[in-house]
C-alpha cells in the first residue's frame, strides 16, 4: 500500500450481532439496588480460603506467616471491596475482579488477581498490597505470579 492509499475494506465480513458477547451491566449512576439486580446474574470471584479476616489498623506488627497474609487478605477484600467483585453491586457495574493468596517467596507475597477491575490492574496490586504491607511490616513485596498477563490490560479484557 501507498501510505497516501486507504485500504480496501471489501475482504471483511459483516459481523453478525449474535457473535458478540452478551452482557448487561448497570451504570455507576443507577441505584445500588439495580447494580445488585444486575450483579446477582453473575457469579462472585470464588475465594480460596477459609480464613477469618484479620481486622487490624495499618501500623500493626502481625508476624509473617501465611494464615496472617491470609487473614489480613481476607479484611482486605472486605475494608476495600469497591476494587471487587465480591457483592452484587460492584458485578452489576461490570466489576468481577477478586485476589487470591497463592504462596510466600520470602519476605515477598505472591498473589494472584483474577476477574476484571475497573481500575487498572497495577494500581488494584498496589491498593492490596499498601493493605498488607501497613499491616505486616515484614513483608518486602506483594506481587503477582504471571505480571506480564495479570498485570495488562488484555487479561482484563479477557475476563468477558
Amino acid at each position: 500500500l501507498n501510505p497516501l492509499q486507504m485500504s480496501d475494506w471489501d475482504s471483511f465480513a459483516d459481523l453478525d450481532d449474535d457473535d458478540l458477547p452478551s452482557y448487561t451491566v448497570a451504570d455507576e449512576n443507577d441505584t445500588q439496588e439495580y447494580k445488585a439486580e444486575v450483579g446477582a446474574n453473575y457469579e462472585a470471584p470464588e475465594v480460596t480460603s477459609n480464613v477469618e479476616p484479620i481486622f487490624m489498623p495499618q501500623g500493626s506488627q502481625l508476624e509473617l506467616t501465611e494464615e496472617n497474609i491470609e487473614g489480613v487478605l481476607a479484611a482486605c477484600r472486605e475494608e476495600i471491596g469497591t476494587l471487587f467483585g465480591y457483592s452484587a453491586e460492584n458485578r452489576g457495574v461490570g466489576i468481577t475482579g477478586g485476589v487470591d493468596f497463592l504462596y510466600l517467596d520470602g519476605p515477598c507475597v505472591v498473589l494472584k488477581l483474577k476477574g476484571r477491575f475497573w481500575h487498572q490492574r497495577p494500581t488494584v496490586l498496589a491498593r492490596v498490597g499498601a493493605y498488607i504491607m501497613g499491616r505486616i511490616p515484614e513483608v518486602i513485596d506483594v506481587v503477582v505470579e504471571n505480571p506480564d498477563y495479570e498485570l495488562s490490560d488484555a487479561a482484563n479484557e479477557n475476563e468477558y
